[in-house]
C-alpha cells in the first residue's frame, strides 16, 4: 500500500507539473518583444525599439528637425486583456512636435500595445512585426492611437479590400448621436473601429465577403478580435468575439471551419485550402459570449500573405 500511494503520489505530481509546465506555454507570450521595433511614416516619423533587460529606446525628429533618442526602462502589467508599458519617465514633449495636435495633450509614460510576429514570406529575409499601438486615456482625456505598423517586404503597397453582402451591422443611437459600426471598418487598424453585427442575439450565421483588387494570391486573413478600446479596455471582455468561423471561396465553393483565439493581438487563419485568389465568404459560426452585451464585435480583418503569431 505504501509503495502504491508512493507511486500514485509520484504519478500526481508529474502530472501537476506536466500541467504547470503546458499552462505556461498556453498562456505565456509566444515570442520576445526584444530586437523588434515600431514605427510611424512622415511627415511625423518615430521609432521604438523594445531591447533586452525590460529596456526601450525611442527616437524621433523633434521641431528642428533633429534625430534624438533616449533610452527607457519599463515595467508590464495588464488592464483587462491589454498589456499596458509603463516608462521609467515621461515621453518627452519633442516626440509630440509635429504629431497630431490632440496627441500633445499627451505627455504620459505609458502606452498600450497589441502586436502579433509576422513570420518572414517570399521577398523577405527576416521576421516583422504587426502592431497597433495606443495612448491610454489620460485626465479625462480620449485616448488616442501611437502608431500601426505592417510589414509589408517584398509585397509591395497595402492592397484595396472590399467588404461586401454584410448581412447586419450595428448602429449605436446615443446623446452623442449615431454611430455606425459598418462593415467597412474591418480595414481599419485604429482603437474604437469594430464592425458589431447588427442582429439580436450573439450573430451566429451573420455574414459577409471580402475581396481584393490585388489578384496576388493571399494565403492567410488576419485579424484582430473583438472590441479594442484604449479608453474603454473592458469593451473588449463585455462584447462578443468570433470563436468559429466558415471561411468559402466564393469561386470554387470550397469552405473550412476554424476556431479564432480569444485575443485582442493580431493573428491569421490559414485559408491556403483555396486553390487561387477569389473572394472569400465568412460566417459567423460560434462566439466567445460578452459579460454584458449581447453583440458580437470584430475589429480588423484583411488577407493577408503570411502567418502572423500573436503576442500573447
Amino acid at each position: 500500500m505504501f509503495l502504491k500511494s508512493k507511486i500514485g503520489l509520484f504519478k500526481k505530481s508529474l502530472f501537476l507539473c506536466l500541467f504547470l509546465i503546458m499552462g505556461s506555454f498556453a498562456v505565456g507570450q509566444n515570442f520576445d518583444l526584444a530586437g523588434f521595433g515600431y514605427t510611424d511614416t512622415v511627415p511625423c516619423p518615430y521609432f521604438i525599439e523594445f531591447q533586452k533587460g525590460n529596456k526601450i529606446e525611442i527616437s524621433w525628429y523633434n521641431a528642428n528637425q533633429k534625430r534624438v533618442k533616449k533610452i527607457y526602462t519599463y515595467k508590464k502589467k495588464y488592464i483587462g486583456r491589454f498589456p499596458l508599458f509603463e516608462l521609467n519617465a515621461d515621453m518627452p514633449e519633442d516626440l509630440y512636435a509635429g504629431l497630431n495636435p490632440e496627441s500633445k495633450n499627451y505627455y504620459g509614460n505609458k502606452f498600450m500595445l497589441l502586436t502579433g510576429l509576422a513570420k518572414k514570406a517570399l521577398g523577405e529575409n527576416k521576421d516583422g512585426i504587426v502592431g497597433l499601438g495606443m495612448l491610454p486615456a489620460r485626465k479625462g482625456k480620449k485616448a488616442s492611437d501611437f502608431f500601426s505598423d505592417f510589414p509589408m517586404g517584398g509585397t509591395g503597397e497595402y492592397p484595396c479590400f472590399n467588404y461586401e453582402n454584410v448581412s447586419s451591422y450595428f448602429v449605436e443611437e446615443s446623446k452623442e448621436g449615431k454611430r455606425d459600426y459598418k462593415i467597412e471598418n474591418l480595414s481599419i487598424m485604429e482603437q474604437d473601429t469594430p464592425w458589431v453585427e447588427g442582429v439580436d442575439g450573439w450573430g451566429i450565421g451573420e455574414t459577409f465577403t471580402i475581396s481584393t483588387e490585388n489578384r496576388s494570391f493571399y494565403k492567410y486573413i488576419l485579424l484582430m478580435n473583438g472590441y479594442i478600446s484604449a479608453s474603454n479596455p473592458k469593451l473588449y471582455d463585455e462584447n462578443g468575439r468570433i470563436k468559429k468561423i466558415m471561411v468559402e471561396g466564393v469561386i470554387s465553393g470550397k469552405k473550412k471551419e476554424f476556431t479564432v483565439k480569444d485575443t485582442p493581438h493580431p493573428q491569421t487563419v490559414d485559408i491556403g485550402f483555396l486553390p487561387e485568389q477569389e473572394d472569400v465568404k465568412i460566417t459567423i459560426l460560434d462566439v466567445y459570449k460578452g459579460t454584458k452585451y449581447e453583440d458580437t464585435a470584430i475589429h480588423f480583418m484583411i488577407l493577408w500573405r503570411t502567418e502572423v503569431i500573436p503576442y500573447e
